[in-house]
């Protein structure tokens, strides 16, 4: 009897979690859109004309996956724009419930709902209406199928995880080096280049439809489509002579490869959290949608700085004027303070055994020195 209540007690409290989750993000949405909402509006209309949306629009820079999620919205909308706006809020928000599923299975209770209320998912998913969780969840799932038996050849479920991820970079190419770090962990070579080649294949193959009519267009705006530089890791980690001999997109793309080797012990979930952490602690660029990419791994590892990440961006977000404006001034900085406490959090979080055994050392020593008593 008392552990049937508890599960009930459980459940009850999962599901206001859930109510909560839902109802904060839906609640962004009331405060408006902005230039992203306005890209996807375009986008639907292209598309109820009949046109290609690569060829009309320099304004939507990924896979097609998602303007067809927004067509399907917007016929269902009857073509209005206010409606399709909170579908669109509605849809992404039912993706972050989807992630917050598959982390309460493969993570637990407390990693679902820390990622399923932080404020930085509730803002981006509602107000910015922002998809790069939709190509996470896919990227979560495709992990799941897949499974951590890389000493045994692919399966069909491992093909079909494969083909998720290849879905995955058809929504938004956030894991486009992520392969390299599957192949790194794979036993026997055929293995290993299926792994590399099948999810950058169906990422291709997703253009082909649009490629005599947009071909050129879509090289310009997808394939060499690059925002404005903020090189917050670069500018602060990197040393200045470094930096003569190597561009900060060279750069990240050499780490992002090197770590696939640091990384290849860890299991494929942890691997896949940590690509996401390092994906925006290294990157280039630093926009504000892309604050939403470490949240998972922040949930299934919470740390302090992983908390004085999530503060500063929600500050950010919050007095951005491509935001919400819940603040009425504007917090300059916070982004820069972001970004820092991300690199401090996976710093801590790769090596934080390293780091308290040096620590211990330095304390031994010292206690050494002074001769006070064990």
């Amino acid at each position: 009897m008392q552990a049937n209540q508890k599960n009930l007690a459980r459940a009850g409290v999962l599901g206001l979690v859930v109510v909560v989750g839902l109802a904060a993000r839906m609640w962004m949405a009331t405060m408006g859109y902005n230039y992203d909402m306005g890209s996807w509006m375009l986008a639907a209309d292209t598309l109820a004309q009949g046109g290609c949306v690569y060829a009309e629009t320099d304004r939507y820079n990924y896979g097609p996956v998602w303007f067809w999620v927004i067509h399907g919205l917007d016929v269902f909308s009857r073509h209005h724009h206010e409606g399709l706006r909170y579908l669109a809020a509605g849809f992404l928000s039912l993706v972050d419930l989807g992630i917050f599923l598959v982390l309460f299975k493969l993570a637990g209770r407390l990693a679902a709902v820390l990622f399923f209320l932080n404020p930085i998912s509730i803002i981006i998913t509602g107000y910015h209406c922002q998809f790069d969780n939709f190509a996470i969840l896919l990227a979560l799932v495709s992990v799941w199928l897949i499974g951590d038996n890389f000493d045994q050849p692919l399966n069909r479920r491992k093909y079909g995880g494969l083909l998720l991820l290849g879905l995955s970079l058809a929504t938004k190419h956030l894991f486009c080096v992520f392969p390299v770090w599957l192949a790194v962990k794979q036993k026997g070579w055929r293995q290993k280049i299926a792994m590399l080649l099948i999810p950058p294949a169906i990422f291709a193959l997703s253009f082909v439809p649009y490629w005599s009519r947009a071909g050129d267009d879509i090289v310009r705006n997808v394939f060499c489509f690059q925002p404005r530089p903020t090189n917050f890791f670069y500018q602060v980690f990197v040393p200045t002579g470094l930096q003569h001999l190597c561009d900060s997109q060279t750069l990240w793309l050499a780490a992002m490869l090197a770590f696939a080797f640091v990384c290849r012990p860890r299991k494929i979930l942890e691997s896949l959290l940590v690509y996401a952490g390092l994906l925006l602690a290294l990157s280039p660029y630093t926009c504000n949608e892309y604050l939403v990419i470490p949240m998972a791994l922040a949930a299934v590892h919470p740390s302090v700085l992983f908390a004085a990440y999530i503060l500063a961006g929600t500050i950010h977000l919050c007095s951005h004027p491509d935001g919400p404006q819940l603040l009425s001034h504007p917090e300059k900085g916070c982004l820069w303070l972001a970004a820092e406490f991300l690199c401090g959090a996976m710093i801590w979080h790769l090596w934080r055994p390293r780091i308290q055994g040096g620590f211990e050392a330095l304390a031994r020593e010292f206690q050494i020195q002074v001769g006070w008593p064990k």
